[in-house]
């Protein structure tokens, strides 16, 4: 019977992050005397019963976005269980601002790629041993933060890319990491400049697997740059995204395959005629996930983008010719971006549609970790909020632009 438990907060705003912890818990041999729970909501009922039968930890991924959610949660879980539950904090937010979880209820924040270092803590605090000799593990004592960056990066072939013991399943995440440092992004922040790939061997054994025990018969794959696949991101490697789509394709009873649609994205300069048409033989998204972000070339070079809005447009139609939809992001009010560039963006969602495409619509957000995470927030005014609404009840715009708006400015005043 296990001496310990682990409930782990299954947000569904977190469930990739929660796929891989878990999974990379269930992996772990030492861990057999822990019993883990993963709840939607975290119940007081739920955490009483855990407490009665031993020592409990209480995990969360936490994004930038959700603090508020979290620490008015993690309030409650103090005001009732006090001491008796050790919380546990990771994610995006705990690798670029600890402290902050430190000071609003977390025991320890884990800074950086948690798959080896959250099994690892979990360990050290079942054994009495002192979690904060682990490096990426912060604590109450902790003197110095460490950066992501300076912490050991994981081999993705090391660790499952979900939990199929409590069948908790979710994307494949096939490439970690991106080249380009978009300032609006905190991927390179967060998991660095080399793009690391899982390898096809390990993602067929998974999906196999996947197939055989929760009855699995479609798969997603996440990435920053699908189309960067094999590669060190910034080329694309044909012939290793034919291999990996050909062999997946193989596994009998994966009956579909989801690949450069949501949530992946795919980079404007990467879609060629031939990788379109080639992926049109193996995948059953009718959508391709295009990141364009602005009309404006200026506004797309202050972002260190790397493409242009030539660029975008060509893949787009080539998207559209080969047979997908096209679905494009575009950031509203990114930092520098003038009211009649932002009109002009605006005015470009008319024209996509007009291609064909639909507008996958975001407010921009100051977020932690990113090279703008000082810039003011993105606002709309009245005559773009009226733009937005009107393609969205047209069908041609998706998107929590208006809910971002509001984030954005919460994440700024902090």
């Amino acid at each position: 019977m296990a001496s310990h438990t682990l409930i782990f907060n299954a947000h569904s705003s977190s469930r990739y992050s929660l796929a891989a912890l878990v999974g990379s818990v269930e992996s772990d041999r030492r861990m057999t005397e822990l019993s883990v729970e993963a709840p939607v909501e975290i119940s007081d009922k739920g955490v009483e019963r855990c407490v009665a039968n031993g020592p409990t930890f209480l995990a969360y991924s936490v994004m930038s976005t959700q603090t508020d959610r979290v620490y008015k949660e993690l309030k409650w879980v103090r005001e009732r269980f006090g001491d008796s539950v050790t919380i546990i904090g990771g994610g995006p937010h705990a690798s670029a601002r600890p402290l902050d979880l430190l000071e609003n209820g977390f025991d320890y924040a884990v800074v950086g790629e948690g798959e080896r270092i959250f099994p690892e803590l979990l360990w050290c605090l079942m054994n009495n041993k002192d979690p904060l000799e682990i490096p990426g593990v912060i604590g109450e004592a902790t003197l110095e933060c460490p950066q992501p960056r300076d912490l050991e990066m994981v081999n993705l072939d090391d660790y499952p890319p979900f939990a199929l013991g409590m069948n908790i399943v979710g994307p494949v995440e096939v490439t970690r990491g991106c080249p380009y440092s978009c300032k609006f992004c905190c991927t390179p922040f967060l998991t660095g400049g080399r793009v690391r790939n899982r390898s096809i061997d390990t993602i067929v054994r998974w999906l196999t697997e996947a197939v055989e025990k929760s009855g699995f018969n479609r798969t997603w794959f996440l990435s920053p740059n699908a189309l960067s696949y094999g590669g060190r991101g910034h080329k694309a490697e044909p012939d290793k995204l034919e291999g990996l789509l050909k062999a997946v394709a193989k596994i009998e009873g994966l009956e579909e395959i989801f690949f450069g649609s949501f949530p992946s994205e795919v980079r404007p300069e990467f879609v060629t005629k031939p990788i379109l048409d080639m992926m049109r033989g193996y995948v059953a998204n009718e959508t391709l996930q295009i990141g364009l972000q602005s009309s404006s070339n200026r506004v797309l070079k202050l972002a260190n983008r790397h493409h242009t809005v030539e660029e975008g447009l060509a893949a787009i139609a080539r998207a559209s010719d080969a047979g997908f939809v096209p679905h494009v992001d575009m950031i509203f009010g990114l930092p520098g971006e003038t009211k009649k560039e932002l009109h002009e963006s605006i005015d470009l969602c008319y024209t996509l549609a007009d291609m064909g495409a639909k507008t996958h619509g975001h407010v921009f957000m100051p977020l932690p970790g990113s090279a703008y995470e000082n810039k003011p927030p993105g606002k709309l005014d009245a005559e773009s909020r009226k733009l937005l609404g009107e393609l969205s009840r047209k069908k041609l715009l998706t998107g929590s632009w208006s809910l971002q708006e509001s984030l954005a400015e919460s994440l700024s005043s902090r």
